[in-house]
């Protein structure tokens, strides 16, 4: 073979070859970044993933704390049933479901039309924001007794005011109020944060778009309807996918108003897991409820994540 058939041989294989080294190259990925990572991904999975599925693995126990060495005992998923099958637990699931629907609707509600106000060139409108916060800076515990305060039905502050303009007593706390009263009590707390974060989103309204809706003659309620209330849409799922979580997760509030009653009618899956703990110690049955409730925010909760993430991705 001569020389020129060699060089003619190489030439064609040439462009192979190389292709074959840059594939080589591309599949080759890097570690360092996930070397970098490594600690982070650890740490998480300590400390969520861990106790997950110890918690797990203590919802198939008869473990009660007054009988020592019950947390051997399994049971595999009679702890469930039993959750599942007790009357009492759906009624907390109820309640625990129209108390997170009802605050969050109020405080969204409130939360727009105050932003919506202070987003106008009012006077002292910085003062009467920072006012507005305090609600939600207060730690829930003070909340609760301030409001036990104004609840009170002897000698409360409501109730005063109800008696000075000639109105009857009204018993906050009782069976037929006890529920209102706990969501008054959470929206006048959560508000705010509605109001914090629609304010934002009002600020980031594009002008243009408002001065040429008013360029072509829409009113103040149009501009709202077509301009405002789209671009808000995406604050108010972000607020509302936060505060609705937290609220189904209320403990603290609840407990020190009204300890779940008069009867059930402020037991909420907290108050109830509670109750269930430290009535019969029952630690297998008490973490059968907390996984159950686990599951019931997530699907509670994927609707309007699903929805938030899909607005998200939408192109502007």
């Amino acid at each position: 073979m001569t020389s020129s058939h060699v060089l003619a041989a190489g030439q064609q294989n040439a462009p192979a070859a190389i292709r074959k080294t840059q594939t080589h190259r591309r599949a080759t990925v890097p570690l360092e970044p996930y070397w970098f990572m490594a600690p982070a991904v650890i740490m998480l999975a300590t400390v969520y993933l861990g106790p997950m599925i110890y918690a797990v693995m203590t919802s198939t126990t008869h473990w009660v704390l007054t009988e020592p060495g019950s947390e051997t005992i399994r049971a595999g998923l009679e702890n469930y049933k039993d959750v599942l099958g007790a009357p009492s637990f759906w009624q907390a699931v109820k309640i625990t479901l129209l108390y997170t629907l009802t605050s969050v609707t109020l405080s969204l509600t409130l939360g727009t039309l105050l932003a919506l106000l202070l987003d106008n060139e009012l006077h002292f409108a910085s003062f009467f924001r920072s006012i507005m916060l305090i609600p939600m800076v207060i730690t829930p515990a003070v909340i609760a007794i301030f409001w036990k305060l104004l609840y009170e039905q002897e000698q409360g502050v409501l109730n005063s005011l109800l008696v000075a303009m000639g109105f009857a007593k009204v018993a906050w706390l009782g069976l037929d109020h006890a529920f209102f009263a706990m969501v008054i009590m959470d929206s006048w707390q959560n508000t705010p944060f509605f109001m914090l974060v629609i304010l934002a989103g009002l600020q980031s309204v594009d002008s243009n778009l408002m001065d040429a809706a008013r360029v072509d003659g829409a009113n103040v309620f149009q501009r709202f309807r077509y301009v405002t209330l789209p671009h808000l849409v995406p604050y108010m799922l972000i607020a509302a996918a936060f505060r609705g979580i937290a609220t189904m997760n209320d403990f603290d509030k609840i407990w020190l108003l009204t300890q779940g009653g008069p009867g059930e009618a402020t037991t909420t899956i907290t108050v109830y897991t509670y109750k269930i703990a430290f009535s019969s110690f029952d630690m297998g049955r008490t973490t059968a409820i907390a996984m159950i409730f686990v599951v019931i925010v997530l699907v509670a909760s994927s609707p309007l994540l699903r929805h938030l993430f899909r607005t998200a991705r939408r192109p502007a």
